[in-house]
């Protein structure tokens, strides 16, 4: 009989340690559980981020090309523009040139008039005061 209760007393004692030891586990279980979905939730948000950056940097880059191709753009609107106006002012400097040759001849032709009565006289002396 004693060996019964003994034996008994041991079934007993095993059977807590090993409910003590399946709960400690099925925290731990728990616990990882948790930590797990909390990895897996900061993996798809750190995904989603990496996705939004990579969307934006392909938008930077085609924004980066359109630049490059509107300054081309405009580098050839501005050169036309300069040339433009160098065409411009040869075009004024020639016309210049006609209209200076055409009154200077012009002026040659004209008459002289000589000034009307005689010369003033020449006595006058400067303004002093006294």
């Amino acid at each position: 009989k004693e060996a019964e209760i003994k034996h008994k007393d041991f079934c007993v004692d095993e059977f807590n340690t090993n409910q003590l030891q399946t709960e400690n586990k099925e925290r731990e279980k728990q616990d990882l559980i948790a930590k797990i979905e909390d990895l897996e939730m900061t993996i798809k948000a750190l995904t989603e981020a990496i996705d939004n950056l990579k969307a934006e940097i392909a938008e930077m880059q085609v924004q980066l090309k359109r630049a490059g191709e509107d300054r081309e753009s405009q580098n050839k609107d501005f050169q036309m523009t300069v040339s433009d106006q160098r065409e411009t002012q040869k075009l004024l400097k020639a016309a210049l040139n006609f209209l200076k040759d055409f009154y200077e001849k012009k002026a040659s032709f004209m008459q002289k008039q000589e000034p009307a009565g005689p010369p003033p006289p020449a006595g006058f002396e400067t303004y002093k005061n006294n």
